[in-house]
């Protein structure tokens, strides 16, 4: 084969492959061992969700809001819990059990909707003009170490979208207030509206202060990020490892997080780093989430 018709074949493989997994730098990297897995959490989202209310469902599997100030959404501050102020986002994460419902469920597929906010004449949100969801396993999954997967398909790409997947230590339980146990944070992937572009990061914490692990984390495809794609991490004493379609696409040492974890799903509008959207912003936003695992280590630390 001449070098002109192998670079063109490479080429067509590449875009052919394309189209089901993410073709990058990681073309031929690792995967991820499954025989290593053990599953302990599933969400298939095959049934309406189960919200969680510290009233009427603290059985709930769900959380829409953080663990973070007032938990009560009929409360003054009761809105700080339901977005992420520091940042500068300009979402209100609704609450399902009061009839601000951001999320679309059918059988197989829960679909977190980003629109301007319906409710904005109503205090309780704060005015903020979007509203958008959240979801976590604060309050009814956790675990240290093993690894961590959702199945997600972006929004289409736009200025101030901003959909996540991650993980944060669980909060521990004092004077009935939820208060932290660290600044660690684990980023299994992020996206700021830029065609082809993630995010793999994680935070330690240095001096009660929360510290990025450096700045070489952004990675590039070519796939469609608007299909489903999957999206890990193994987090072991030693490492923390980054998987997107089973190979892994970042490997960063373990500095500080060894306390047991919880998963975050959401998709935020506005912020600093994102900045806000505008007029040529897709709205509504739609982050379409397949499934949920974790699983444990069937060895500590392999």
């Amino acid at each position: 084969m001449t070098g002109a018709r192998l670079i063109a074949a490479v080429i067509a493989l590449m875009l052919l492959c394309s189209c089901n997994q993410l073709v990058a730098r990681v073309f031929n990297a690792p995967m991820i061992d499954r025989g290593m897995l053990e599953k302990t959490f599933d969400e298939d989202f095959e049934a309406p969700l189960s919200f969680w209310d510290m009233k009427r469902n603290p059985e709930g599997r769900w959380k829409t809001n953080y663990f973070h100030s007032i938990q009560d959404i009929n409360m003054p501050d009761g809105w700080k819990s339901r977005t992420l102020a520091p940042n500068g986002e300009a979402q209100f994460y609704g609450d399902p059990m009061i009839g601000m419902d951001p999320f679309s469920w059918r059988k197989g597929e829960l679909t977190i909707i980003g629109q301007r906010n319906p409710y904005v004449a109503d205090a309780r949100t704060h005015h903020l003009p979007y509203l958008s969801g959240l979801i976590t396993t604060e309050k009814s999954f956790s675990q240290k170490y093993g690894y961590f997967e959702a199945r997600v398909a972006l929004p289409k790409m736009g200025k101030g979208i901003w959909p996540a997947f991650w993980l944060l230590p669980k909060p521990r339980m004092e004077n009935g207030w939820t208060q932290s146990v660290g600044q660690q944070e684990i980023d299994v992937f992020e996206s700021i509206g830029e065609p082809g572009a993630l995010y793999f990061g994680s935070f330690y914490e240095k001096d009660g202060g929360k510290v990025l692990d450096d700045q070489a984390r952004n990675y590039f495809t070519s796939a469609d990020l608007t299909e489903f794609h999957t999206y890990g991490v193994l987090l072991t004493s030693r490492e923390i490892v980054w998987y997107v379609d089973d190979r892994e696409v970042r490997r960063r040492p373990n500095v500080d997080f060894h306390m047991p974890a919880y998963m975050l799903l959401n998709l935020a509008l506005g912020g600093s780093w994102p900045g806000m959207p505008d007029a040529t912003t897709p709205l509504p936003a739609q982050m379409r989430i397949a499934w949920v695992r974790a699983y444990k280590l069937k060895q500590d630390d392999p």
